[in-house]
């Protein structure tokens, strides 16, 4: 099932750059920034690294689409875990755009590593917005897990990112 999902995920993107000059300009941008929890009893308390890589598909003068992927590095440390586990986000948002601000919604799979094992979890829908000021974009985002027995806003990953688009 997680190799059908990235298969599939992996041939929207590849897909999507490719039909993207017929529509608009494609952009790339590579990331980095920090994610921490938002959640009851725990907000705040500890963040981590993240990596991201975005290709940023106009569609038209105000959309645009935007496949991405995140790596979220050492994600064992918000559970007091000794254990290396990272996890990988793929997904894809859709953005409007307001001259140099920019802000969408989207979804991505958490993709959990580590202990030689892997893991996904429900897709998770996610929020952005962000600021783009020459070649370099500052984007803040949340995303919300909707794992079984979770409501929308139960837990919580808010981060920053600080990127360079080419």
């Amino acid at each position: 099932m997680k190799k059908a999902i990235m298969g599939m995920l992996v041939i929207g993107i590849v897909a999507g750059l490719a039909v993207a000059p017929a529509w608009s300009q494609v952009g790339f941008s590579l990331n980095a920034g920090v994610q921490t929890n938002i959640w009851d009893g725990s907000s705040f308390d500890k963040a981590v690294f993240t990596l991201d890589a975005r290709a940023g598909i106009g569609l038209g003068r105000a959309l645009e689409i935007s496949p991405e992927v995140m790596a979220v590095f050492n994600y064992g440390s918000y559970f007091d875990s000794d254990v290396n586990v990272w996890l990988l986000y793929p997904g894809v948002m859709v953005n409007y755009m307001a001259g140099s601000f920019f802000f969408g919604a989207g979804a991505v799979l958490p993709i959990s590593f580590g202990e030689g094992e892997s893991d996904t979890g429900n897709i998770a829908p996610k929020i952005n917005i962000g600021y783009r000021f020459g070649r370099l974009q500052v984007t803040a985002y949340m995303i919300m897990w909707t794992e079984s027995g979770m409501d929308l806003f139960d837990v919580n990953w808010a981060g920053l990112t600080l990127g360079y688009r080419f």
